[in-house]
């Protein structure tokens, strides 16, 4: 739901899983990342951070703030990081903790005018950190980072730019991990000042097998088929434009390009509107 004018979104976790269709690699994805958030989100757990690093718990001082998800477009990060807010939410919930995602979108944050940029960026720390209950811990999901916060030696910096990763970097290590978690996503890792690589933990998405694209693309498909051709016929078409996209283009694979063949095959046999060859 959106909290008024704020520059994010706070995301439902109650809903069911929505988008994710099940396969291997993401599956393991997702399961790695939630464990590691409740390692450092968890009460109860021996292991938790809480319990081996007790003097730490409460603390700003632990260097580790969060993660930076890379990977093509269409990969899956954002998806992923929303479904393991899904599950992490029931895990803890076990715990009598509640979990809040904060989803955050750089073009919320960018404006004209010059100091509000950094005004809306404090905005969602102050947010994420203003929390009266001790049982409640937060997510913040940055999207596209890298549009947000440039490396400062980068030809494209500017001075707001620069003003707007200090402002990013001090209200980052002010963040108790135990209770507010920064996950950011990027297909650019390259275009990032060092100092937040120095903060967050850099992890890559895993590109999905060509199986794994033919069984997305089948979930986006009429199960019933149409038009006279059964769903197989159907899933047999939108196979052989998923190999022409990859192999003979050379686009990454991604969750997305599979969902978008699929649609292209409706298009073509079903709704009859065939695309430039």
């Amino acid at each position: 739901m959106s909290l008024g004018n704020t520059p994010y979104i706070e995301r439902s976790l109650t809903d069911a899983s929505r988008g994710i269709i099940s396969v291997d690699t993401q599956e393991s994805f997702i399961a790695q990342m939630r464990d590691a958030m409740e390692f450092f989100f968890s009460v109860n757990n021996n292991d938790s951070f809480s319990e081996i690093y007790p003097e730490q718990k409460d603390s700003a001082n632990f260097p580790f703030k969060g993660f930076i998800l890379d990977g093509p477009p269409g990969s899956g990060k954002t998806e992923a990081v929303v479904e393991t807010g899904r599950r992490l939410y029931l895990s803890l919930a076990q715990e009598g903790l509640e979990l809040k995602l904060f989803h955050v979108n750089s073009a919320n944050i960018n404006t004209k005018a010059f100091g509000d940029s950094e005004q809306r960026l404090k905005e969602v720390f102050r947010d994420a950190k203003a929390i009266k209950d001790p049982l409640q811990r937060t997510i913040l999901l940055f999207d596209d980072i890298d549009s947000l916060l440039l490396k400062r030696d980068d030809n494209n910096a500017k001075e707001w730019t620069m003003s707007l990763n200090g402002v990013f970097f001090h209200e980052l290590d002010q963040l108790i991990t135990t209770k507010t978690m920064v996950v950011a996503t990027t297909n650019l890792p390259e275009r990032l000042d060092p100092a937040v690589r120095s903060r967050l933990a850099l992890r890559e998405a895993p590109a999905p097998s060509f199986e794994e694209l033919l069984k997305v693309a089948e979930a986006s498909l009429p199960f019933k088929g149409a038009k006279g051709k059964s769903q197989a016929e159907l899933l047999s078409e939108a196979e052989a434009m998923l190999r022409h996209e990859i192999e003979q283009k050379g686009t990454p694979p991604s969750f997305r390009l599979a969902r978008q063949t699929a649609i292209e095959t409706v298009l073509k046999f079903v709704a009859g509107w065939r695309g430039s060859e």
